[in-house]
């Protein structure tokens, strides 16, 4: 039993249609997945590591081109039951974690202004610190706002005219 990734699922699967000693490039296995370059050569290279896939010529290197010629390892054995041919990646890792703290952040700042609006919407009119303390309280459900992150929402929706600063606090507008 193989243990893998979606993409390499995919990559194997191109080899149940081929004749039993056909080699395929990178290539053609790219333009048939429609992976990225990153991700095809990511995906090759844990195969050919574990020695389900065959490369021709062999690389210099953790390198692969257009041209590089892989072919299923019929010869493949393994003492184990479930082989783990995922092999992880920090770089790539990395940078999906990165992205999904991102898009956290932006969901958060939509999330922040929508409850400040409903704060104020409520109160018309509010001091600074009842309206931080209001916000936090309505968001601890989810998440514990930082008072800088609700601060620059705050100036954002002034900006959009939502808001507007009155003496002793904030106004709502619309």
């Amino acid at each position: 039993t193989f243990q893998c990734s979606t993409y390499q699922i995919a990559v194997l699967a191109m080899f149940n249609n081929t004749a039993p000693r056909a080699t395929l490039t990178a290539n053609e296995i790219q333009h048939a997945t429609l992976l990225s370059d990153a991700a095809m050569r990511l995906t090759l290279l844990s195969l050919a590591k574990t020695r389900v896939l065959l490369m021709s010529p062999r690389p210099t290197g953790n390198t692969v081109d257009g041209k590089t010629k892989f072919m299923l390892n019929g010869n493949f054995k393994s003492k184990k039951v479930r082989v783990l041919i995922n092999v992880p990646v920090p770089q790539q890792q990395a940078a999906e974690r990165q992205q999904t703290h991102e898009r956290i952040d932006e969901d958060r700042k939509i999330v922040v202004q929508a409850a400040i609006v409903r704060v104020m919407k409520a109160r018309k009119t509010l001091a600074h610190g009842k309206l931080l303390s209001e916000v936090i309280a309505q968001l601890q459900p989810r998440f514990v706002p930082k008072v800088a992150q609700i601060k620059k929402e705050v100036g954002v929706l002034i900006e959009k005219e939502f808001l507007e600063r009155v003496e002793g606090g904030y106004a709502y507008v619309a």
